[in-house]
């Protein structure tokens, strides 16, 4: 199992996924090694070296993200991937399948770009398990879930299914990922001390622009509360860590889940301290927060993507500008330290809009919150925003979309944009997804973890304003290409 995502930005992210799959594959029967190429120098003489040592019969790749999904400065990981893949195929002829969330997206274009012949979509433990355990090749093709490339052997006749791609049945029974025996996690502890759980999979929402549908399943699957805290406390005494972060879609849906899964905290005496990366705004209530304060969690993000309701209804959220601001206030009245996302750019907006999200952002954003803004959204194949895009013209009908393309709204520029929340935005605490580039995080976060600083660390953006003001001086701003 190689573990192919190598971005640090703007913070390493431990493999949850790639675990998933190396625990289930080992509980299978199979002798699995996990290679993690986050960390390492040069991945190609990695893979050349697990390869001659481990010998496999079989390679699984797990790829997170094929870009980086900015705007401003757009960066594709597949190029340093298909080394890596070359790298195989000359030192090895074991059966390899690819998968991940990036794959999930784009199953027909990373196999032709990659030369492979099999990938994944959606979940990777059934059907991981089924591929290597197949007889042969033939079969492995036909497991489900399993897309086959054009040209790929298969049998007299039969279609290719990489023109009819099904994800795989989601998992019922739940294995336990178990980070520490796949990957070590003290690298990824001594950038920021959290580590990922996940409670649930899938998303029943329709967001103008979002993949977790491919990627998750249409619906809410929940995992048993007490499996879960289970987890968290076998990493706990093996990792050695004090903090996690709930990496759930949306933390507060389904109805019920968060009261349920914080409850059994509680109720195990767990004591750590917790954060949650995705919550909407729809429906939450004063009760949750309190329980989340009690049960040890600390901070959140929250992602409205806009404060405007007009951008709100064109981004198909199934909140309004309402829903946005009744949260704001429950936050701003809690403990809980919130970072605030937004989508500059999306359909609908203009100046109008985008002043409501800097008067939200004045209003509401207080001096324990920060605000993450990404400034136009990568577009994919099959949703909304990928209609949407093409009848605006602002990708071509022959774009595989394969490589980063954008959405940004024909009704502002982004040098507009920009202009407009640095000029009306009265605090520091906003963070633009092209700050996060800078290498001087890294070290600020290295330092942080080393000195004990209580985490979130985007709760010292202000601070940073002086060192990314340093990297911009010399030369370190990327420019938007065109």
């Amino acid at each position: 199992m190689i573990s192919t995502n190598r971005e640090t930005a703007p913070q390493p992210v431990a493999p949850l996924g790639a675990a998933w799959v190396a625990e289930a594959l080992r509980l299978a029967g199979f002798q699995v090694r996990f290679l993690d190429l986050c960390f390492v120098r040069n991945p190609v003489v990695a893979v050349e070296a697990a390869l001659a040592e481990f010998a496999p019969d079989g390679i699984a790749l797990s790829v997170r993200n094929l870009d980086n999904c900015n705007f401003l400065a757009p960066k594709s990981y597949l190029p340093e991937l298909r080394e890596v893949v070359r790298a195989i195929k000359g030192h090895s002829d074991a059966r390899v399948l690819i998968g991940g969330a990036g794959v999930s997206i784009l199953p027909r274009q990373v196999l032709e770009y990659l030369e492979l012949d099999y990938a994944v979509v959606g979940e990777g433990e059934r059907a991981a398990v089924a591929f290597f355990g197949a007889r042969d090749i033939d079969a492995a093709g036909r497991v489900p879930g399993v897309v086959r490339r054009e040209g790929a052997p298969h049998r007299h006749g039969e279609q290719s299914r990489a023109q009819c791609v099904e994800p795989v049945a989601p998992c019922v029974d739940w294995v336990m990922p178990r980070l520490h025996r796949w990957i070590d996690a003290g690298r990824y502890l001594a950038r920021e001390p959290v580590l990922p759980v996940q409670g649930k999979r899938g998303c029943a929402h329709r967001c103008l622009y979002c993949t977790y549908r491919r990627v998750e399943g249409e619906s809410w699957r929940v995992r048993d509360p007490a499996a879960v805290v289970d987890e968290i406390i076998e990493s706990m005494r093996q990792n050695s860590a004090g903090e996690f972060e709930f990496v759930d879609s949306i933390f507060n849906e389904p109805e019920g889940y968060l009261e349920l899964l914080l409850e059994e905290v509680l109720r195990r005496g767990v004591k750590a301290r917790f954060c949650a990366s995705s919550l909407s705004p729809k429906g939450l209530t004063a009760q949750q927060l309190r329980l989340m304060e009690r049960a040890g969690m600390t901070s959140l993000v929250i992602t409205p993507e806009s404060a405007a309701g007009a951008t709100l209804a064109a981004l198909q959220k199934g909140f309004d500008e309402d829903d946005v601001n009744r949260a704001a206030e429950l936050l701003g009245r809690s403990r809980l330290r919130a970072l605030w996302c937004f989508l500059v750019g999306g359909p609908e907006e203009d100046e109008e809009t985008l002043g409501r999200t800097v008067a939200f952002l004045n209003r509401h954003v207080g001096s324990k919150d920060g605000a993450f803004i990404t400034t136009g959204i990568r577009v994919y194949p099959g949703t909304g925003l990928h209609r949407l895009a093409l009848q605006e013209g602002a990708v071509r009908a022959d774009d595989d979309l394969l490589m980063p393309s954008f959405y940004f709204s024909p009704k502002l520029t982004p040098e507009r944009a920009r202009a407009l929340l640095d000029s009306g935005v009265h605090h520091g605490r906003c963070i633009h997804l092209t700050d996060t580039q800078a290498p001087i995080l890294g070290t600020l976060r290295r330092i942080g973890t080393a000195i004990g600083l209580p985490t979130p660390f985007w709760r010292y953006a202000g601070f940073a304003k002086g060192a990314l003001g340093t990297w911009r001086g010399q030369g370190g701003t990327p420019v938007r290409r065109h």
